[in-house]
């Protein structure tokens, strides 16, 4: 693995872990009935965050070895 897979992993756990904080910790234990919108967007934005480092990981993934052609 490269040392840019790393980060991108490491960077989408990171945000993971603090979307799960931010909604199921801080959002439903704000002192509102309906919650504070303002955790309920940092959840948003770190899972927007966490799903393009996971698209960043597997598209580098994707036809990584070259084609055998059926002629070789």
């Amino acid at each position: 693995m490269k040392i840019a897979d790393i980060l991108t992993l490491v960077i989408g756990v990171i945000a993971i872990a603090l979307a799960v904080y931010f909604f199921f910790w801080k959002y439903k234990t704000a002192a509102s009935v309906h919650g504070d919108p303002k955790y309920l967007w940092m959840a948003i934005g770190a899972t927007v965050v966490a799903f393009l480092c996971a698209l960043a990981f597997f598209v580098k993934r994707v036809n990584k070895e070259e084609e055998i052609h059926i002629t070789q």
